[in-house]
């Protein structure tokens, strides 16, 4: 009888043992999961700043245009109108119960008239693709430049770009 005392009490210390080495591995878990988050949170504010960082929009797409042969004639910005909480959960279909905890995002339409190659055009292109800044292109024209030898064209690029309100 007494073996079997020692045998229960040494299984429930394993068991205890156990459930505290779990314990201890979900925490260090969480610990390295919010290490990493205020990294994660310095990519978001990058791709999706606070407010609308036209100076910083401008020298990321100079910087494109220039490692990729263009030149950059004319940069227009116009915001655009917010639209509202209510019109959004609507759109969501969340009604309008309630505080959501998605915010809008403002809008900034760009207007880029560049000057280059079909090619440098195209890398241009892959450079705002990945660029960390979020964009979505609304259209692009097309013109010929008017060069005696022809290869150059002018590009009027519209684009999007976003920001936390």
């Amino acid at each position: 009888e007494e073996t079997l005392l020692l045998r229960a009490t040494m299984i429930g210390k394993q068991r205890l043992f156990e459930q505290k080495r779990e314990a201890v591995s979900k925490v260090e878990a969480l610990i390295k999961q919010y290490q990493g988050a205020g990294r994660l949170q310095d990519v978001i504010s990058l791709s999706l700043p606070k407010n609308e960082d036209i100076s910083s929009v401008f020298n990321q797409l100079q910087a494109i245009a220039a490692g990729n042969g263009l030149v950059i004639e004319v940069f227009n910005v116009q915001p655009l109108p917010l639209r509202s909480r209510v019109a959004e959960n609507k759109l969501s279909g969340l009604g309008g119960a309630g505080e959501s905890l998605v915010r809008p995002l403002g809008t900034v339409r760009l207007s880029l008239r560049l000057v280059g190659s079909y090619e440098a055009l195209k890398d241009f292109m892959r450079g705002m693709e990945t660029n960390i800044r979020v964009m979505d292109v609304v259209g692009i024209k097309i013109e010929p430049a008017g060069d005696a030898a022809g290869n150059l064209l002018v590009y009027t690029v519209v684009a999007d770009t976003y920001y936390q309100n």
